[in-house]
């Protein structure tokens, strides 16, 4: 097996656009708009009427983008190249942010859509026949970060079919290959069924790049990461990202060697799988360096062989604090402290199944809302809840896995963590109770799925917190609609439905959601923003109403009212 460790770069660039950029007298700082479903306008970028086209579309943005720039790119598929030359990747340039997921007609990436309504994937399928399994001419990286600093942005992307099975550098990091000590920031994005022989099906990195409400799911990492190889690094991150189905023979998901000052946090690892005999299911990390692990949860990962299904450290020095580690399984379906965390570490303020000393550790199950459905949300029985250390949370982490409060305090839970209120609970999950009153006063009609729509929230009625957050269900499915608000209620039929609110309301047309094909909508409103400069005050109560689309006609939900505090 090859020996662990970082090459010399390999320069991947598309030789007539090298030779394009080299005459080009002066790229400019400005927005180049792409869209690969164009077929009028210029095809200069210059507005999405006049936006690049076709599958280089973004290809061709770059080559004009000078630092400072920015990319939009609408949904569609894009590839490195229409040749046949596998070595070609998308590459990021220092000062160019490239932002994906438009639908086309934004004017900032704040006004995307939901991600995944609207997605922009890129893809090293050059032949375009991924979906017959015939993946042998794919590049060996969708995009390369090489020598790129934290100024160098992708966001809002797809990233799929990268087939790194080449010599060299073309071995690893399908789907990004980050070497030269680069650290480009990566946001919004979702990697998947990318594969490499050596090691990183995702990416391989050696630099220290940002990844940040990232997925990860169903790639290949030969021999080492199914979805990361990291080596040689020092500094890099992962936030709220979320690990699942990715395998390898050393580390089921990432592999972290001789690398220093990582930091992996509120992140999510779920049925990950190891195949080799030294290895671990999620997470190996070994042969020197450091590594910290916080507020995951680790939860129903496999190893085939060995012991280690969750994380196995050899000769590294590894903190992990604030976290989960369940249900992850070795040979025979054994579920021992083994089969959680096997190897010399330092563990605090974690719930590990079997049990592991260290301060603050618990052995009692972290009571997940629906662990076999992959609801790893806590229930308010959870011993997680108010149970973490607060100087274990990094440094100006304030969000949780899925973007809330990360420091909430639940009335009647005793805190049994470190630090003074409101502690943080353990897990990638902070646990938030459900909030608002249902009208009723106020009884809505079932629409064409034969219910009623349902509201319910979670978070605090302080105004200030500004982190309620509303759910939706039974509602059509691939329709749009939007919240009212209102301080006063009524009951009134209106088309199909019954408004629930009295005047005056106050829409927030501004952000139009769809309920997908689950059915469903989360909503956030922000508090600092409310429809019509209106603001909320202490005392009072305010009513929140749901108006969506049922097919020819239009509905209401059933009402939530809020006392702000």
């Amino acid at each position: 097996m090859e020996p662990h460790g970082a090459q010399t770069i390999m320069q991947l660039r598309f030789p007539l656009l090298l030779a394009l950029a080299l005459t080009c007298p002066g790229a400019l700082a400005q927005t180049f708009f792409v869209d690969a479903n164009m077929t009028t306008g210029l095809d200069d970028g210059s507005s999405w009427d006049n936006a690049y086209q076709g599958p280089l579309g973004l290809q061709n943005a770059l080559l004009a983008a000078g630092s400072g720039s920015q990319v939009y790119v609408a949904d569609g598929t894009y590839v490195p190249t229409t040749s046949a030359t596998r070595t070609i990747s998308i590459r990021l340039e220092n000062g160019v942010a490239i932002f994906g997921s438009f639908q086309g007609g934004e004017s900032s990436p704040d006004e995307r859509p939901p991600f995944g309504t609207a997605p922009s994937i890129l893809t090293a399928d050059l032949a375009g026949n991924d979906g017959s399994g015939m993946i042998a001419e794919n590049s060996y990286h969708v995009v390369s970060g090489a020598g790129t600093n934290a100024t160098a942005v992708l966001d809002g992307f797809v990233i799929t079919g990268g087939n790194a099975n080449g010599a060299g550098n073309g071995n690893r990091g399908g789907g990004i290959l980050c070497t030269g000590i680069s650290s480009p920031t990566v946001r919004n994005c979702r990697f998947v069924d990318n594969r490499s022989t050596f090691g990183g099906g995702a990416g391989y990195v050696n630099g220290a790049p940002n990844f940040t409400d990232c997925s990860f799911e169903d790639n290949i990492g030969g021999s080492y990461g199914g979805a990361f190889d990291i080596a040689g690094s020092n500094g890099v991150r992962f936030d709220r990202c979320y690990f699942a189905r990715n395998r390898a023979l050393r580390a089921g998901a990432v592999e972290i060697y001789s690398t220093n000052n990582a930091v992996l946090s509120n992140c999510v690892f779920e049925d990950n799988t190891v195949t080799g005999s030294s290895g671990g299911g999620a997470l190996w990390i070994g042969s020197g360096g450091s590594t910290s692990l916080r507020n995951l949860t680790v939860i129903a990962n496999t190893a085939t062989v060995s012991a280690a299904a969750g994380l196995r450290v050899s000769g590294s020095n590894v903190s992990v604090g604030n976290s989960i580690f369940w249900d992850n399984t070795g040979p025979g379906g054994s579920q021992t402290a083994a089969n959680q965390i096997l190897g010399t570490t330092n563990v605090t303020y974690c719930i590990v199944e079997g049990g592991i000393a260290g301060t603050g550790n618990l052995a009692t199950d972290p009571a997940f809302v629906d662990i076999a459905g992959g609801d790893f949300n806590l229930t308010l029985a959870s011993p997680a809840i108010d149970a973490a250390s607060n100087a274990l949370v990094p440094a100006g982490i304030l969000l949780d896995f899925a973007r809330k409060t990360r420091f909430v305090d639940e009335p009647g839970v005793p805190d049994t963590g470190a630090g003074a209120a409101p502690l943080a609970d353990i897990g990638a999950y902070e646990f938030r109770s459900s909030i608002g009153m249902t009208d009723a006063g106020c009884a809505p009609n079932a629409n064409s799925t034969g219910s009623p729509a349902l509201l319910s929230a979670v978070g605090t009625e302080l105004i200030a917190d500004n982190d309620v957050d509303i759910t939706a269900v039974q509602l059509p499915a691939n329709q749009f609609g939007y919240f009212l608000m209102s301080q006063t209620s009524a009951s009134m039929p209106v088309s199909a439905g019954v408004l629930c609110l009295g005047s005056p309301q106050f829409r927030f047309s501004g952000d139009i959601l769809n309920s997908m094909a689950a059915g469903s909508v989360e909503y956030s409103p922000d508090m600092n923003d409310l429809p019509q400069g209106q603001v909320f005050q202490a005392g009072e109560t305010w009513y929140f109403q749901m108006w969506y689309r049922d097919g020819a006609v239009s509905n209401f939900s059933e009402s939530l009212c809020f006392t702000w505090q």
